[in-house]
């Protein structure tokens, strides 16, 4: 199995750090449902900060290939590492820090998603709260509809 560093951005999210752990011996430490599925040992680790909403310190639990398949973490980067070390004993040493900087992130992120933003607002998908709708010429998000709407139904 190759071990390729993970890309800057993971779901939405930018890596600060990663780990290999498919060789370490896995200790379940409380419970991670996926599905109603309970997951298990998984072979790569990623901490990363949320593009969007800031939901503190993000630790991914990711298949060989970083595709992300659970998501748990804590208020910091030291406890988010604190708590995968209980699943993970031995993990504390592996951690290679990417600090992928927010804007090499973006960067990343739009060249990934292409040229889907807003035409109106210019957001991107990660910021899309009420979905969007995508025409031929042009992409409206959610936020934008329904400013559109207030502003079509005003009274004078």
């Amino acid at each position: 199995m190759k071990r390729e560093p993970p890309p800057p951005v993971l779901d939405s999210a930018r890596v600060v750090a990663y780990a290999f752990v498919d060789d370490i011996q896995y200790r379940r430490s409380g419970r991670l449902l996926v599905d109603g599925v309970l997951l298990e040992h998984v072979p790569r680790l990623a901490i990363c900060f949320n593009l969007g909403q800031n939901l503190g310190a993000m630790l991914l639990h990711c298949d060989s290939d970083w595709n992300v398949l659970a998501m748990s973490g804590t208020a910091s980067i030291e406890d988010t590492k604190a708590k995968a070390e209980e699943n993970y004993p031995g993990v504390a040493s592996r951690w290679v820090d990417l600090n992928t900087s927010v804007e090499a992130a973006l960067d990343y992120y739009d060249s990934m998603m292409g040229s889907l933003r807003c035409s109106f607002c210019g957001s991107r998908p990660f910021e899309f709260e009420r979905g969007y709708v995508e025409g031929n010429a042009a992409v409206i998000c959610g936020e934008c509809i329904e400013t559109y709407y207030r502003e079509i139904h005003k009274v004078p």
